[in-house]
């Protein structure tokens, strides 16, 4: 009777397995999907003032492990800007993102001015907010800061000013400069306090480290649309602060819907050095 009963459960939660929770992993993968990509081409690239002889944007060879290629981002004391833009997204929607950057050695965390290496700017923002923000952008940034290393400002409603950022530390640039950095994040875009946002940072060989697990708002509800992601090099205004030419390299962004996962967007571990 003893092992009559224990079949019975076991077949039963087999049953129970394959009518529910089988399935739902199998749906899970299935619907997961990789929704944007820059990985082998430069694409929708912004400059700024002073044209190509101030600011460029190339990717260069050889390609990365599986065909994928590297870019650079370059831009001279007469430029501003040298990124590449992205899909937009959704208001109320959560999105996986994974992208890899790489520091030059020259980099030093006493440089003067700034660099925001990565935008996740409001298109258009019809409200007036900004430049009222308290970060100095418009949406969330992840920027070098003289003497405070990379940093990520984090944008949104809260709950009595219509603007409020905090500043989430992520390394020293001491730590990441001559290496590639990987980044992956979990987010929510919205204005309701059910938003989060997770970032994890990994760089050269070592582990993924959590640097971010936040509960609550990360974007505001009456924007036309969530924020798009923008990577590589923006320094404000030209005749900036600090060393020139500045230059850093991107690869690998993927950004997946809600049914990815870490693993699907993260940055794959081959890794094309870098001859500065």
């Amino acid at each position: 009777m003893k092992t009559k009963g224990c079949n019975h459960f076991v077949l039963s939660a087999l049953a129970l397995c394959t009518t529910f929770f089988c399935l739902t992993e199998g749906v899970h993968k299935s619907d997961a999907k990789i929704i944007d990509s820059v990985i082998t081409d430069v694409k929708h690239p912004e400059f700024g003032k002073g044209g190509s002889a101030c600011q460029k944007l190339a990717a260069i060879s050889p390609a990365r492990g599986n065909g994928q290629r590297v870019f650079k981002h370059w831009v001279n004391r007469c430029g501003e800007r040298a990124e590449m833009a992205t899909k937009r997204t959704k208001i109320g929607s959560t999105y996986w993102y994974g992208w890899s950057m790489f520091v030059p050695s020259t980099w030093k965390d006493t440089d003067a001015g700034f660099d925001i290496v990565n935008q996740f700017p409001t298109y258009p923002s019809h409200n007036g907010r900004f430049p009222k923000s308290g970060c100095g952008a418009s949406g969330s940034t992840i920027s070098r800061q003289a003497n405070k290393g990379l940093v990520f400002n984090l944008q949104r409603k809260g709950d009595n000013v219509d603007v409020l950022c905090t500043k989430h530390t992520l390394a020293k640039i001491s730590e990441i400069k001559g290496k590639w950095t990987d980044f992956v994040m979990h987010v929510k875009w919205t204005g309701n306090k059910d938003g989060f946002l997770k970032l994890w940072l990994k760089t050269g060989n070592g582990k993924y480290i959590q640097k971010i697990n936040y509960q609550g708002a990360t974007f505001w509800n009456d924007e036309n649309t969530g924020p798009y992601f923008k990577m590589g090099l923006y320094k404000g205004e030209p005749n900036f602060k600090g060393p020139a030419p500045r230059f850093l390299y991107t690869a690998e962004y993927r950004l997946g819907d809600a049914n990815s996962s870490f693993k699907q967007v993260m940055p794959r571990l081959s890794k094309q050095k870098i001859v500065e």
